[in-house]
């Protein structure tokens, strides 16, 4: 058990060394993929909320998923494409190599411009681990996912279920101190 939280501490210290002023969000992000819970980042453009989430995603190794949504993403985008092979059969199923429901790490930017089509699957996919393909049940893998914004969801009403699937939420906004805005220019020196 030392090992791991050894290994946590020292992840914790690399990420407060590279990121500036994101001593709480990195410190929820460790929280989130310890207690398998989903962390939501909001905050303007340029303030390495990818970067961040991607950086941790590659510390930790596991299948990581990464997709920038729009009003325009598709089922197949982060479901995977349906079987031509099953469809001549009468099945419905999804080749999901590669996408979400296959992913230990999840990395969802834009989450609130999801469509309906792309958010009735992911909800059980982020809230109960599961994907249904071809009407099956199949447990996920997923550890935790960090979903992205630069901005509040919009008055649509189904997204509320979606932003309750996010029980660690922060607030990323620009670096403040301009000796941190320098060591991070010069790479955390």
């Amino acid at each position: 058990m030392n090992e791991l939280r050894n290994k946590f501490l020292a992840i914790e210290k690399e990420l407060n060394r590279d990121y500036q002023e994101r001593r709480d969000v990195i410190r929820g992000l460790l929280v989130g993929l310890l207690s398998r819970e989903h962390v939501l980042l909001l905050g303007p453009p340029g303030t390495a909320k990818s970067a961040l989430a991607e950086d941790l995603c590659n510390r930790i190794g596991g299948r990581y998923f990464r997709w920038l949504l729009a009003r325009t993403s598709t089922p197949e985008e982060l479901f995977g494409p349906v079987s031509l092979r099953a469809l001549e059969q009468d099945s419905y199923r999804r080749v999901t190599t590669g996408k979400l429901p296959e992913a230990t790490v999840a990395f969802l930017d834009e989450i609130w411009k999801a469509n309906s089509a792309v958010l009735n699957t992911m909800l059980s996919v982020l809230n109960e681990r599961l994907f249904f393909n071809d009407g099956q049940p199949v447990k996920v893998p997923l550890e935790f996912a960090v979903g992205a914004s630069n901005e509040l969801p919009e008055d649509r009403e189904e997204l509320g279920a979606l932003w309750d699937r996010f029980l660690l939420r922060y607030l990323v906004g620009y670096i403040r101190d301009l000796r941190n805005f320098e060591t991070m220019l010069l790479g955390g020196q």
